[in-house]
């Protein structure tokens, strides 16, 4: 009779699903990719960047899986997978710096509605947020959050005077964006 481990590592083999295989007790510390082969004692994972390029392959003994998920970080890595040309075109955006100490507020304006791209945004030290600004005004302005995997994590409001600095339509900024459209589409919640 075959365990539920070894399902999943043959499904992931044939059809080269992503699984992610953590291998110690605190649950941070995992590897996300498909399986390319496996006996009784070892595993071959092609290993898979988050950014959906592959990154080598791991042979492992099998003793050190902890637990195996396959969950919507999975189901994310695994659209990212098979989209990763599109992360690598990047649009030329047209955006100009103010002159005047009034720089935050003009890029701000200048980036507000956008939803062709995602903004990164540097407040007090060093938080980073992530998302489409929909609001502005001199003193302050809203960011529709946008998590890690695309998840929508709803409106923060800020002073533009804490802004430090921006990076807009950087790699991760695109992934972010590739994984919302995919989760606002009807193609995220069909089941695998």
């Amino acid at each position: 009779m075959q365990s539920q481990f070894e399902k999943i590592l043959e499904h992931s083999k044939n059809t080269q699903s992503i699984i992610a295989i953590f291998q110690d007790a605190s649950n941070t510390d995992f590897w996300a990719g498909y399986i390319v082969d496996y006996n009784d004692e070892f595993f071959i994972l092609q290993h898979i960047t988050k950014y959906g390029k592959k990154d080598g392959l791991i042979i492992e003994p099998f003793y050190k899986i902890r637990r195996i998920d396959k969950d919507e970080y999975c189901k994310c890595l695994q659209y990212v997978f098979k989209n990763h040309q599109e992360l690598d075109k990047e649009e030329s955006l047209n955006l100009s710096i103010a002159k005047d100490d009034n720089w935050v507020y003009n890029a701000l304006q200048q980036i507000n509605g956008e939803t062709d791209y995602i903004v990164r945004i540097s407040v007090g030290n060093d938080s980073r947020f992530a998302g489409f600004v929909t609001e502005v005004t001199e003193i302050d302005f809203k960011l529709k959050c946008i998590g890690h995997d695309g998840q929508d994590e709803g409106n923060l409001y800020f002073l533009t005077e804490d802004v430090n600095s921006f990076r807009i339509n950087d790699l991760e900024a695109r992934r972010r964006l590739m994984l919302y459209n995919f989760r606002q589409s009807v193609d995220f919640y069909i089941e695998d």
